[in-house]
Order: structure tokens, then sequence, then C-alpha cells
């Protein structure tokens, strides 16, 4: 340990004036305080990215690939198996999308919108290996939407699907509920309807394939598969998970940027704390810092010593704040706090948020925090720098 952090150490340890030691767990408190609220704030920004990614990535496949003229089941399910065989894909099935209208028994004249999602190969999160025989055409509802439809397992139900062609009559399908999903993502389990697409070809003959759902491997490496699989069929339209949510995912980039900046201003206001502790501890220390001087210490060296003694007041409070921060984070995600009923569920698409602060924002929430301790503690140590040292020697 060097002289001047020594001294600076000294000066903080010896704190016998009341107001000295009050401002100066005032300066600590206000510090840690404004950097946990950072860090949570942050780490829920984190989480809540995160659980979108992950229910975005559990109801639809990680890669799409759409064809611009609709698919015959066989042609269908010959790209799909020649997809399969390709470096990095787990599952490829046909699939196809559409807008239905599910009647409510409770209000058989105000049918529910959903998204029936015909597919040749149940999904892993419905539970099934294959589509069970059925009188009428198995589904898997969306937990919600089965529990405001009062729909249990073998119930039947009629959903409505737009005209084909140029013909006015409505198609029905009369479906039977096998089970429930639950993907905590509101778009899904409150309006989705999974059901296999052979039931639904052979119901409507004149409806086709819409495309190829496509899990991978590594749903963070989409773009290289993405790639290799243009090559394998060109005349498919290939998206991924990612390229879907662009928009969402940028909003929330751009709203954890504003918090950030937001926040680090509250930090900003707490550092002035530091400068204030600085300005007594200057007063209290007086006598000490001309006796300094009169040793032949430089002024930059009393300086050098005064910087020192807020940035280590300082970094006490921001360490205290980021383990605050994460020990917050970690009990609020374990006791399930930041959870949504079904309507508020629907706004923020997802009904739980855990806090997940990730490595890269606790550095930049140190970094900035310690530049404006830093920068707060300059000024006092500047002011008591250039006192004269007779006059300081003087004071009682």
């Amino acid at each position: 340990m060097n002289l001047e952090l020594e001294l600076a150490v000294r000066f903080l340890r010896r704190r016998r004036a009341p107001l000295l030691r009050g401002t100066s767990l005032a300066a600590l408190a206000g510090v840690a305080l404004a950097t946990a609220a950072l860090v949570i704030t942050l780490a829920l920004m984190s989480g809540y990215a995160q659980a979108i990614a992950a229910a975005l990535q559990r109801g639809n496949a990680h890669l799409v690939g759409f064809s611009p003229q609709p698919l015959t089941l066989a042609e269908a399910l010959r790209r799909a198996a020649a997809i399969e065989t390709e470096t990095g894909v787990v599952r490829a099935t046909p699939v196809s999308y559409l807008p239905a209208l599910i009647e409510d028994p409770r209000q058989p004249s105000l049918p529910l919108p959903v998204t029936v999602k015909a597919i040749a190969d149940p999904p892993g999160y419905t539970g099934l290996t294959e589509w069970p025989d059925s009188v009428a055409v198995p589904a898997v509802i969306g937990e919600r939407l089965a529990e405001s439809l009062s729909l249990d397992t073998g119930a039947n139900a009629t959903v409505r699907v737009p005209p084909q062609g140029r013909s006015w009559i409505v198609p029905s399908i009369r479906i039977q509920a096998v089970g429930t999903f639950r993907l905590s993502f509101a778009e899904f389990d409150e309006a989705w309807i999974v059901v296999p697409l052979d039931q639904i070809v052979e119901a409507l003959p004149t409806t086709g394939v819409a495309g190829i759902e496509i899990v991978a491997e590594d749903p963070l490496a989409v773009e290289e598969l993405r790639t290799s699989l243009e090559t394998l069929e060109p005349s498919l339209l290939f998206t991924d998970w990612r390229e879907m949510n662009r928009s969402l995912f940028a909003a929330l980039r751009w709203q954890t940027l504003s918090l950030f900046v937001v926040l680090a201003l509250v930090v900003a206001v707490a550092s002035f704390q530091v400068s204030s502790a600085q300005v007594v501890l200057a007063i209290d220390k007086r006598r000490s810092a001309g006796m300094l001087h009169a040793l032949g210490a430089t002024p930059a060296r009393i300086r050098t010593v005064l910087v020192y003694s807020g940035v280590l007041l300082g970094g006490s409070g921001v360490a205290t704040g980021v383990l605050a921060g994460i020990a917050a984070s970690w009990l609020m995600t374990t006791l399930r706090v930041i959870r949504f009923p079904r309507g508020l569920a629907r706004v923020y698409m997802v009904d739980f948020i855990p806090l997940r602060p990730e490595a890269v924002h606790l550095v930049a929430v140190v970094g900035v925090c310690m530049s404006l301790v830093f920068l707060a503690s300059l000024w006092p140590a500047w002011r008591t720098s250039r006192e004269d040292p007779v006059a300081a020697l003087r004071a009682v």
C-alpha cells in the first residue's frame, strides 16, 4: 500500500466528529441504494428479454421455411425429410397457420379469435409424441384459453375458419381437447390451438402447407444454419425467430439503454453526497493536511490523498450496492415477485419476469458508478490542496 492510499484509509477510519460520521454514512448509503437500483433495473430488463426469447423459442420453431405457393402434404414431407439430414437440424416438420374463431359455450354469439397451428408432428411442449386417434380433430389448447372456455380434456369445441376460395360458406372443424400447454407467453397460452396437419388438410382439401418448421441444435446459431438451408432449399423463404421479432428486441434494447442513462443520473446525484462528505472530511482533517504540507507534501499529494478517500468511500457504496442488487434479484426471482394477472400478461406478453444480472451489465454499472464517484471527489480535493499550510496549522 502506497503512502497516499494509507493516509486516505486513516482519514476515513478515524472519524471522531459526528458530522463527518453522519455525512460519510449518508454518502455510502446513497451511492449503495442508487447502484442497487441500477443493478436491479438492468437485471429486470435482461430477464424480461430472456423470458420473451425463451417463450418464442419454445412456442415457435427456431427457423421457418415458407413456400411462396402452398405445398401439398406429400411434397412438404419430402422437403422436411431432406432438411432433417442437414447438420445442426434436430427436427423439421410441415406446418400451416390458420386464423380462426372458436365458440365460447357461455357466449355462443361472441366467438374468440384464435390461431390454429396445424403441424405434422406434435411439438415437444404439447407433451405428445404422436397424435392420438379420436372422433374429432385432436387439439392441444393453450392453458389460459382452455380455462376461459372451460374446456377440460376430452371436451369438444367448434372452430370456424375463413371461407375458402370464392365460397361464402364458413367451414367449421370439430376439435377434441386432448391436453393443454403452457409457455408463459400470453399470445400462445391465450390464443393458440395445435392440431395435426393431415387431418386439417383432409377436412379442408384446398388448404395447403405453408412451410417447414425447423428446430435447431443451437437456437443462437441460426444464421449459419439458415445459410446452409437456403442453399439446400432455394425455393423456400427462410426466416428465424430473431428476425421475426427484431423490432421487439430492438425496442427492449433501447428501453434498457434509456433506463440505464436515467438511473445513472440518480447515481450521479448520490455521488454529490460523496462530495459533501469530502468537504466535511477536508474541514475535519484541516490540521492534518497542514502538517503534511509542512513536512514537505506537495499539493498534488494532498489532492491524491483526498481523492483516494472519496473513491474508497464511494467505492464501498458501489460494491455494497452491486452485492445488494444481485441478492435482491435472486430473491425476487426465487419468490416470483414480478408476475402478472391475465390482463397485464397480455400487455407484457409474459406472466412472470425473472431478474437475471448479466456480467456485461455489472461491469458497466461498476465502471459508470466509479467514474461518477471519482469525478465527485475531485473538486473538494482540489480546493483543500490549495489551502495555505500556515492557516491550516492555526485552525483548531
